[in-house]
């Protein structure tokens, strides 16, 4: 019960910093917030992996940049990418100076190109649906909710074909459908409390809705491998009752970008 409350108290400040940070804060301020919540779970993420040689200054600056490619007018990610290679390359290439380092380096420099490629790009497809409109993030927040729910309580009721053993035992197969169905339909309802300035037919929020419940509960378990991997139930503990913050923003790695494009190609 203690752990309840503690994850409900935890769960509305959230929801209220949440609300105030996409309705209020203008675009460079918006980006400046998410570029910091990322890069600490960009951290939570590079403490997870454990790499032999690391520097915490060449990843964030290189989340910088793929931000700042966001940031300032249509993301310009080709050459934000070849920028980001070139620096991590340069970065082991003077800091490898023994064999024990280099032992280590293809772990190493993967778990760099990792943490900017797996968090900061399809992350910051949150700024590009803040930039649409503030009701975009509210409807991917509300169907990846729903979604959860969803796969959580009917899960747990009736869930018993596992689907992601080592990952997230308690998944099931009858859960994951719960989310899409659930998902589905709460893409239409989404619309309706949270409405876009497009018009948007009703079969078109089904869809995405359900391709958002999908989503949501892939990329949840694949974050969860990381933390399986280094013998941990959480990314962290900075948030009471729900982990760290990259247990918080699993979610919208693969969904972010996923409704960007729906948005964009099907929406249109």
């Amino acid at each position: 019960m203690k752990e309840f409350i503690t994850r409900t108290i935890t769960a509305f400040f959230l929801i209220i910093a949440a609300y105030f940070w996409i309705r209020f804060v203008p675009g460079h301020y918006f980006s400046i917030i998410l570029f910091l919540l990322i890069s600490a779970g960009a951290y939570e993420l590079l403490k997870l992996s454990k790499p032999g040689s690391h520097s915490k200054i060449i990843i964030f600056v290189n989340g910088l940049i793929i931000a700042l490619s966001f940031t300032f007018g249509k993301p310009d990610l080709p050459l934000a990418i070849m920028i980001v290679i070139v620096l991590t390359g340069l970065f082991f290439l003077f800091s490898t100076t023994g064999k024990e380092k280099l032992d280590t380096f293809v772990r190493d420099i993967g778990i760099h190109f990792l943490i900017v490629f797996y968090l900061y790009i399809p992350l910051y497809f949150v700024f590009e649906l803040k930039k649409m409109g503030p009701n975009y993030l509210f409807f991917l927040i509300f169907v990846i909710a729903v979604g959860d729910s969803a796969a959580y309580f009917i899960g747990s009721a009736i869930g018993k074909h596992k689907i992601y053993q080592v990952a997230s035992p308690r998944k099931s197969l009858e859960g994951l459908i719960a989310a899409i169905v659930f998902a589905a339909f709460s893409g239409w309802l989404a619309l309706l409390i949270f409405p876009v300035t497009a018009p948007v037919k009703i079969w078109i929020a089904i869809l995405t809705g359900g391709i958002i419940g999908l989503f949501s509960q892939l990329s949840d378990p694949v974050e969860s491998l990381f933390k399986r991997a280094a013998g941990q139930k959480d990314s962290s503990s900075i948030l009471p009752g729900h982990g760290g913050i990259l247990d918080r923003l699993d979610s919208y790695i693969f969904c972010a970008p996923v409704l960007f494009y729906l948005v964009r190609y099907l929406w249109a």
